[in-house]
Parts: C-alpha cells; structure tokens; sequence
C-alpha cells in the first residue's frame, strides 16, 4: 500500500519458519513505538497484542506467541475511529463504525455497577481486573466512580463484537476521497470484494484533513455484522454480491 502511495502505518512481517532474534530486533529498531503486534492471517481480534512500547517487551511478545502461528505482523499504532468499509465493484456497499464497549452512566451507579447491570443480560463478560482498571485510569475514570448522565466510559479497547463491541452504519456517511482510497487499495491487492479496516477521526470528513490511515485489508470479509448494527440500518450486502456475480457472469 505505502509504495503505491496509500496512507498506511510502517509495518514489519515476521514468519515462523525463519525467524531470527538478530534481524527481527533490527526490523523492530526501525519502527516507532508503541506498536501492535498481531497474527497475519487472524480475524475477529484473535491474536492481537496492542500498545508495545518498546523492542524487549515486542521481543518478548513475538518469541512467546511466533510459534502459534504461521507469521505475525509489527505495525505502527495510529489512533481514532475504527471503521470497517466494504468495497465491492469499486465502490463503498457498506461502513460501519466498530465501537468499543462501553458503559453509559445514569448519575446515580457506580462504573462496577453500570457493567454488573450490564453483564446480567448477555454472555459477554468484562473482568474486573487490572486490565480494566488501567483503560478506566486513562479517561480519570475509576471502578468506583459514578458518571453523570449519558457519559461513556470505555471498558475495553478492542472492538470485537464477540467481546462486547458494538457496530454503527455510516455507509451515507463515507467521505468522496475515502471511498476513492478504499477503491484503490482494492486494486492494488487486486479484489473485487474487500473488507478495508481504516482508522481516522471521522469517515465524513476529507482525509487529507484529518489523520488517516487503512489498518488492513480483508479478502474475506465478515458479511453478517451488516445486518442489524447495534446502531443505524441494516445493508443487504449479499444482495448486491449476488447482483454483482450475475452481472459478470
């Protein structure tokens, strides 16, 4: 992506089968921490291990979790809003916001109790530990703190919809330029259909505006999470795939 010139983070692969400390540690040296490391081939947030601040700890990470998979990734982390963008045929069928989970407050309940309430009527848990603690401390949040009204704390920070997160359509919503971004890192990998996780402050504004970035490009995209969002409309995406493949047929 970066040699066709698409905004995307430094990124270093590492494979299993010839995975030397000398030269995974100079590749390392030429990142900007913190980074991400992350299976190639996974999905749905498996095997992901963000925020590594520096080369002992991604040293640490890699030659613990390496031999679990074929390769792993090491990529710059960027920050913002998390977007998942179906393109098809070179153009945008579907956007969705990927949102954290999060705890809304009512004025009255403590953070433990919002997610207590919470948890008591799905099977998707958050544990009460340091983890969880820590993601509070950084937005001055403690378990024991009581929002005010409709304020929202974070209460994890991967947006897996099998942990918890949640999904907002904005596919009315995608910027003219990001969707001409996202057509052209179709092309590049040379799919008619791609899921295209990008990360900015927000998809409806113009990308060279803001800080901008695609995260990944998936050659088998999740289908379902287009129907029924937590948020908005759903988007018959199957529906315009199955047109798609007749029209070429």
């Amino acid at each position: 992506l970066r040699t066709n010139g698409l905004p995307t983070p430094e990124t270093k692969c590492f494979y299993k089968k010839s995975y030397l400390a000398a030269d995974v540690e100079k590749k390392l040296a030429e990142l900007h921490f913190p980074i991400i490391l992350k299976d190639a081939q996974g999905s749905n947030s498996r095997g992901i291990f963000p925020l590594i601040g520096n080369i002992k700890d991604a040293m640490i990470v890699l030659e613990e979790e390496l031999p679990h998979y074929r390769s792993m990734i090491a990529q710059e982390m960027v920050f913002g809003k998390e977007y998942r963008i179906l393109i098809l045929d070179e153009k945008v069928i579907g956007a969705l916001e990927m949102i954290p989970p999060y705890a809304v407050g009512d004025g009255v309940s403590t953070i433990r109790n919002i997610i207590e309430k919470k948890q008591s009527s799905t099977e998707k848990r958050t544990e009460f530990d340091e983890k969880l603690e820590q993601i509070l401390q950084e937005q001055n949040f403690t378990l024991e703190s009581i929002m005010s009204k409709n304020e929202i704390a974070y209460i994890k920070k991967s947006s897996c919809l099998a942990e918890g997160g949640e999904t907002r359509d904005v596919t009315d919503s995608v910027h003219s330029d990001i969707e001409k971004t996202c057509v052209a890192a179709s092309k590049v990998v040379g799919k008619y259909l791609v899921g295209i996780d990008v990360m900015c402050e927000d998809i409806s504004l113009d990308p060279k505006k803001q800080t901008f970035n695609i995260i990944e490009i998936n050659g088998k995209p999740d289908l379902y999470i287009h129907y029924n969002p937590s948020h908005g409309q759903t988007r018959n995406v199957v529906e315009d795939i199955v047109k798609f493949m007749v029209k070429v047929s």
